[in-house]
């Protein structure tokens, strides 16, 4: 990111921000996506062509159709903070918003509550798909190949990966519209990730 981003001018170049948008190509997704963080280069992936991508940059935005592109540069700011690793755009912080129906926001407090405790991570909403990572963090933790095993699992791990590594881990009030169900596969995959990291703890 250019030190113009950095600073408080009406014109920001994001030049050298990777976006990496979870889901089908859309110029409509495409044109909020430049109006928000001009200069970024912006992917779209599904989950089969992740295993031939190379994603790097000075900064790593995930997100998918549940989040505002608007609400990029605010975590991008956030992620330019001395020693912060990863910035979670938060439905669980003051001031967030989960669009989700009242079952799937029970759950998603449910899961988040469990994963914090059993995993020990300083994060209050964990399994959110709107993340930043710095470029430093995003490479010491694997880069892309962390959403190889699906993207529920890599949330908790890839915010386990950065914690242990000793990077800050900040949060950013976001508010998100409804997002599509986790398949039972995506559930028995993070739980495995969830045992998996806990198991490690008790070592």
């Amino acid at each position: 990111m250019s030190q113009e981003a950095r600073g408080n001018g009406r014109e920001r170049d994001y030049s050298g921000v990777r976006v990496l948008y979870l889901g089908r190509r859309s110029a409509d997704v495409s044109a909020a996506v430049s109006a928000a963080v001009p200069g970024a280069e912006l992917t779209f992936v599904d989950a089969e062509p992740l295993h031939g991508l190379s994603v790097d940059g000075d900064a790593v935005v995930v997100m998918d159709g549940s989040h505002d592109p608007s609400d990029v540069p605010a975590l991008l700011d956030a992620a330019g903070r001395r020693s912060v690793g990863m910035v979670v755009g938060s439905r669980s912080v003051s001031g967030g918003r989960d669009g989700s129906s009242l079952a799937r926001r029970v759950g998603t407090r449910v899961a988040n509550l469990m994963i914090r405790h059993v995993v020990d991570l300083p994060v209050h909403d964990v399994t959110s798909s709107f993340r930043v990572y710095s470029g430093d963090a995003w490479r010491s933790i694997g880069g892309v190949s962390v959403l190889r095993d699906g993207v529920l699992p890599a949330l908790i791990a890839s915010a386990h990966a950065v914690h242990h590594q000793r990077w800050v881990i900040a949060e950013v009030p976001v508010s998100t519209l409804p997002s599509s169900t986790r398949t039972l596969s995506d559930v028995a995959s993070a739980a495995g990730t969830v045992a998996t990291l806990a198991r490690r703890r008790r070592a």
